[in-house]
């Protein structure tokens, strides 16, 4: 029986981390082939910026209530839904995308019903994995599960770069909508929720008997310090390359290699420090998210006062700004989803996922025009330094595993 679960444990994990990795690539990885995709269809810039803006807003839109429905109705179902509808969606921008000229409006329509459905992954494939694994082993697969997704970005970005050279648009999506009905079948044969399918009983238990996510103010905590933390991030991830080439001189290839850098050590990092959080009693999830924020804001105070002829520094500064912004989510995810509780971790990542999707999205929008208006400094102090601080301030404390369970605390 122990085997049994064991076996059970493992698959779910392994059919999360493929979902993820599938909706991410088809996501993440379009906007960096979004040249191509113009060239393909022969879009205008203004068709692109539709095209590309429906699945963005749909991801947004979409996470939360899907967390909500994996607590309701189980992750296994929710799941299922979510990566069929997504194959279906992609399907039919596939078809649309043959037709001579097609039409902007209808293909962002078609990607925000894709993004849409496959915003049933994001938190529900995490919250089926958590639901296999005890709260003291949740760090190593969250952070796993979380590195999954600038991974699958990376491989989106390649295979659309390779797609739509070689096949056009609708080889592309057919590719990746294909991918998705894999997902499918791996998830009909391999997912099942640990409560053995009786996903309505245990959500009305859990609403007698525990507070509901949303009541406790520690989940809120949490999902604020991740808006603030990836407003942060957001901010040095897309903006560092201009950053440094226009207060600096800094060479803007050699600037696109440092982010890389950052997002590859961050990654490493973001997985050892979830495995460090199941492993070592004393590291708490509280010393990785606050420690990742406060090394982030003080690099950057750095960063916004360095003189124009300190390259070195300013570089430096960056690099593990940026480093630090990329470590922290294994332990702030697993953290929200502890404090949620047993049949209510899909709305707790449900709500993170929302907020961190937010706070990415408020730097892109203010961060060109505040750089203007007062500098690059004063941008980075705003939209690096205090949201990082703040953070720092609002995530819960947890307890160190030796005085008993991770909880929240002031």
């Amino acid at each position: 029986m122990a085997a049994t679960a064991e076996a059970n444990r493992w698959a779910v994990f392994a059919v999360g981390i493929v979902s993820q990795i599938v909706f991410s690539a088809t996501f993440l990885g379009l906007p960096a082939a979004s040249l191509l995709l113009q060239g393909s269809l022969e879009l205008s810039t203004g068709g692109l910026a539709v095209v590309l803006g429906g699945a963005s807003i749909a991801v947004v839109l979409t996470e939360f209530p899907w967390g909500v429905a994996a607590d309701r109705f189980g992750e296994r179902r929710v799941l299922l839904f979510g990566v069929v509808g997504t194959a279906v969606a992609l399907a039919a921008v596939a078809l649309a995308t043959s037709a001579p000229q097609p039409s902007a409006w209808m293909l962002a329509g078609a990607l925000f019903l894709g993004a849409g459905f496959g915003g049933a992954v994001t938190g529900p494939s995490g919250s089926a994995i958590l639901g296999w694994f005890a709260e003291r082993r949740h760090g190593t697969p969250v952070s796993l599960r979380v590195a999954a997704v600038p991974a699958g970005g990376a491989v989106g970005t390649l295979a659309y770069s390779v797609l739509l050279s070689q096949g056009g648009a609708p080889f592309a999506f057919a590719v990746f909508a294909a991918a998705c009905a894999v997902c499918a079948v791996l998830v009909w044969f391999f997912v099942f929720d640990p409560s053995g399918g009786r996903a309505e009983r245990n959500f009305a238990a859990t609403m007698r008997s525990a507070r509901p996510a949303l009541r406790q103010g520690g989940v809120w905590r949490v999902a604020a310090s991740g808006l603030l933390l990836d407003i942060s991030q957001f901010f040095v991830l897309t903006f560092a390359v201009a950053l440094l080439a226009d207060q600096h001189g800094y060479p803007p290839l050699a600037g696109v290699a440092a982010v890389a850098a950052m997002q590859l050590v961050g990654g490493a990092l973001r997985v050892a420090a979830g495995v460090g959080t199941d492993h070592v009693p004393w590291l708490t999830r509280t010393i990785v998210v606050r420690g990742a924020a406060i090394v982030q804001a003080a690099c950057l105070v750095v960063v916004a006062i360095s003189p124009r002829e300190a390259v070195t520094a300013a570089l430096i500064a960056m690099l593990i700004a940026g480093t630090a912004s990329c470590a922290w989510q294994g332990a702030h995810f697993a953290q929200i989803a502890t404090l949620a509780g047993p049949g209510q971790a899909g709305t707790a990542l449900g709500l993170d996922n929302t907020a961190t999707s937010l706070g990415a999205f408020i730097p892109q929008v203010a961060a060109g025009a505040l750089a203007v208006a007062a500098g690059w400094g004063s941008a980075t102090v705003l939209l690096g330094v205090v949201p990082a601080l703040l953070a720092a301030v609002v995530f819960p404390r947890t307890r160190a595993r030796s005085a008993g369970p991770a909880g929240s605390g002031g």
